[in-house]
C-alpha cells in the first residue's frame, strides 16, 4: 500500500480551532496537532520556509510535515495570487514562547497550536539526554534548554551541545575491585585533564590505596596514570625488562608537576 496523508478540521462551539492529523500508512503513525486562529496577525520573524498552498489545510499539512523545531506554527495569506494559492509561511517558533514578536498584519492570519500542545512537542530536561555527566538546564523561554557540561578535557572536546565527546579518541581498560586504565592517546593527559576525564566517565581519580587493592587483585597495566594525590605510577604482576623489571606499584612517591603527562587511574 503506497503512503497517503489525510487531513481533517474539526470546529468547537467555544471558538475556531483546527484539529489537523496527518496519518502515515507505511508507518503506521498519526501525528496531530489542534490549532487556533488569530485573524489579521502574524508572528514575525522565524520563518523557516515560504510556500504556496491552496488553502489552510495544506499550510497545516506541510507544517505538521517538517515537524519539530522547523514548524510550530504559520501564518497564511487572507487573499488568493493570480494562480488561486495563498502565501504559506512556516515557523519554528509559537506565539507563546515570543508573544513580542506579534505584530498586526491584515493580509495574513496567524495559526498557532495550544499550550498543552505546545508542550507535548517541545523538548524538555526528560527527554533530552546530556551525556558525560552533563547536566540539562531548563532555560527561561519556552522550550529553550540546554546541557552544561564538566569542564573539557583538552585534548577530547565536546563535539556537540549533548556533551559528546569522540568516544573513538579514547580507551576505558577493564575495571579491576573498581580501578580502571584510562586515556587519549598515549601520555596526553596533564593532571587537571586526567581528573575531567575521570569525571566524563562517571568516575574520579584513583587514590593509592584504591591503586593497590587492586593491584592485590591482579590489576597488571604497563603505563603511567595519574593518582589523586598528583603522583603517577603503574602496577606489575610481573618482571617485564621494557616496564621497569619490577614487580609492585612504583613510579613517583612526591606530588609531580601537574602540566606533566601521563595517562588516568580512575576510580569508580
Amino acid at each position: 500500500m503506497s503512503k497517503y496523508f489525510f487531513i481533517k478540521s474539526i470546529i468547537f462551539m467555544t471558538g475556531l480551532i483546527w484539529k489537523s492529523s496527518v496519518h502515515g500508512a507505511k508507518r503506521h503513525l498519526m501525528h496531530e496537532r489542534i490549532y487556533y486562529k488569530l485573524e489579521g496577525k502574524s508572528l514575525i520573524g522565524n520563518v523557516t520556509e515560504v510556500r504556496k498552498v491552496r488553502d489552510f489545510f495544506d499550510c497545516s499539512f506541510v507544517c505538521m510535515k517538517k515537524g519539530v523545531p522547523a514548524c510550530l506554527s504559520f501564518n497564511i495569506g487572507r487573499v488568493t495570487d493570480d494562480d488561486g494559492d495563498y502565501v504559506c509561511e512556516l515557523s519554528n517558533s509559537e506565539r507563546y514562547m515570543e508573544p513580542e514578536r506579534m505584530q498586526e498584519r491584515i493580509s495574513f492570519d496567524y495559526y498557532g497550536i495550544t499550550t498543552v500542545m505546545l508542550y507535548s512537542l517541545l523538548p524538555t530536561c526528560d527527554l533530552i539526554a546530556c551525556n558525560h555527566g552533563g547536566n540539562c538546564i531548563q532555560g527561561q523561554r519556552l522550550g529553550k534548554i540546554t546541557c552544561q557540561c564538566l569542564p573539557e578535557v583538552t585534548v577530547l572536546p565536546f563535539i556537540d551541545d549533548k556533551c559528546n565527546v569522540d568516544t573513538n579518541a579514547m580507551t576505558q581498560f577493564e575495571a579491576v575491585k573498581g580501578v580502571f586504565h584510562a586515556q587519549v592517546g598515549r601520555y596526553t593527559l596533564t593532571f587537571y585533564d586526567a581528573q575531567r576525564l575521570c569525571a566524563l566517565l562517571g568516575a574520579t581519580l584513583a587514590t593509592h590505596d584504591q591503586l593497590y587493592t587492586a593491584w592485590e587483585a591482579g590489576l597488571q597495566k604497563c603505563a603511567y596514570g595519574w593518582l589523586a594525590d598528583a603522583t603517577f605510577r603503574l602496577p606489575m604482576q610481573t618482571r617485564i625488562p621494557s616496564c621497569g623489571g619490577h614487580i609492585g606499584i612504583y613510579g613517583s612517591s612526591d606530588p609531580q608537576d601537574k602540566s606533566r603527562k601521563y595517562n588516568a587511574w580512575c576510580y569508580k
